[in-house]
């Protein structure tokens, strides 16, 4: 589970800014929001709000770009520029300055552990990873740029190995993916498992779950993930009663030349597998039997369930750390209510799956569906450069405020400053 998130100097962000899941001590309402794991009263969803171009998608991309580092610096060539290194720039001692993230979270099996790197155009400029084998902190090891990586005593293993192979633009964790060392392999999961950030806004990726969901009802290897999806989609008032996956011929010969035998069979057993919904028809108002519509026949916000509500699903049968930017999007209010109360109830959520996402839908600013500590704000400051805070942060709003009001008004902060006075357009 994710406690804590710390970013310095990446896009909008200047200065460190802080966003947490731990729930605050002077915060009492909607406790079952809450679940207690160790130590540690952890809240299971949050959401951010701000105007546009505010930072809420920088931050959730934030952890977007710490898992790519993790999961994929171990293969970046000598010398290569490191990607996703976006600093700063509306302040010149901070453009070539390192980006940092510090990471705080719980492992699958509730260790927790304390990630922090820092890093620049070509260079990892710091790595360090700690973790709690009891009250007090150990650390696994520490690297620092031009100098030895230093070991703590419960790192065992090969580590030279991997050290000596070591690029300077790459993480030392990041080598977990195909340098086994049991100490590290849970920190290495989390990021591979137990994190999924989903803050494309593209059809062509909506395409991409699509097909994966697909594939995943008609192989039948999650336990219920069909049954659990026929019952999100029928109880979400579609009018589907049920999906069902047919299986269409693919005529390899249309496939290009140049692929090999191996990929043709790729292809097609990725994309040989189709979704039906199945409605009722009736005659007048008399039910007479079932139809069955392609997917592509289906709304926009039919088919966004799909992909979202197959997220969901993985989320919770493994209690991931999900993070969506606007998972309003095609979705009407009342039934993202729904999603959201389902990562709120013990029954639904017996995993600890997380669920963060930023919006603009102020009629989820609900003091009956979320705590003060769980709704966070995204504000640009005069300078260009985000920071963040929760309701709770702010002096003098009680449990009973109304949000949505407060916020609308200006009272909350985080809303553009519009003058329509000077709108004098010319044509």
């Amino acid at each position: 589970m994710l406690l804590e998130l710390r970013v310095k100097n990446y896009k909008s962000i200047k200065n460190w800014q802080s966003f947490s899941l731990l729930a605050e001590s002077g915060v009492k309402e909607l406790e079952k929001h809450i679940v207690k794991v160790e130590d540690f009263n952890v809240l299971t969803t949050s959401l951010i709000y701000g105007r546009n171009a505010s930072g809420k998608s920088n931050l959730l991309n934030a952890l977007k770009t710490l898992q790519f580092m993790v999961l994929e610096s171990g293969d970046f060539k000598v010398d290569a520029i490191i990607p996703l290194y976006d600093p700063y720039k509306l302040d010149k001692n901070f453009q070539n300055s390192p980006t940092e993230f510090y990471l705080d979270f719980l492992s699958k099996d509730n260790i927790r552990y304390i990630y922090e790197i820092g890093f620049s155009k070509y260079d990892v400029e710091y790595e360090r990873l700690k973790f709690y084998p009891k009250s007090q902190p150990a650390t696994l090891f520490e690297r620092n740029k031009d100098e030895k990586i230093k070991y703590g005593e419960y790192l065992t293993g090969r580590k030279k190995d991997i050290e000596d192979k070591l690029y300077k633009n790459q993480l030392f964790l990041s080598k977990i993916g195909t340098n086994k060392l049991e100490a590290l392999v849970t920190v290495y999961k989390y990021f591979s498992k137990g994190l999924f950030v989903y803050s494309f806004h593209d059809s062509k990726y909506d395409d991409l779950l699509t097909h994966l969901y697909t594939n995943r009802i008609a192989n039948d290897k999650v336990p219920f993930f069909k049954e659990n999806m026929n019952l999100l989609m029928k109880e979400a008032d579609t009018g589907i009663e049920s999906i069902e996956i047919t299986e269409e011929d693919i005529d390899v010969n249309l496939l290009p030349e140049e692929m090999s035998d191996q990929e043709k069979k790729d292809l097609v057993d990725r994309f040989k597998h189709k979704i039906r919904t199945v409605h009722k028809t009736f005659d007048g108002d008399k039910e007479v039997g079932y139809t069955k519509f392609k997917l592509e026949e289906e709304s926009t916000g039919t088919i966004k369930l799909l992909g979202i509500g197959g997220l969901i699903l993985e989320a919770l049968d493994d209690g991931q750390t999900l993070v969506i930017d606007e998972l309003d999007k095609s979705l009407h209010p009342k039934l993202t209510k729904v999603l959201i109360n389902i990562f709120h109830s013990k029954k639904t959520n017996p995993k600890n799956a997380q669920l963060i996402f930023a919006t603009h839908d102020v009629s989820l600013l609900d003091n009956t569906l979320f705590r003060r500590d769980q709704v966070w704000f995204a504000e640009k400051e005069f300078e260009g450069c985000s920071h963040y805070y929760s309701i709770a942060d702010i002096a003098g709003v009680r449990a009973t405020a109304p949000y949505e009001k407060y916020y609308m008004s200006g009272r909350l902060g985080a809303i553009p400053v519009i003058n329509e006075n000077e709108l004098n357009f010319q044509f």
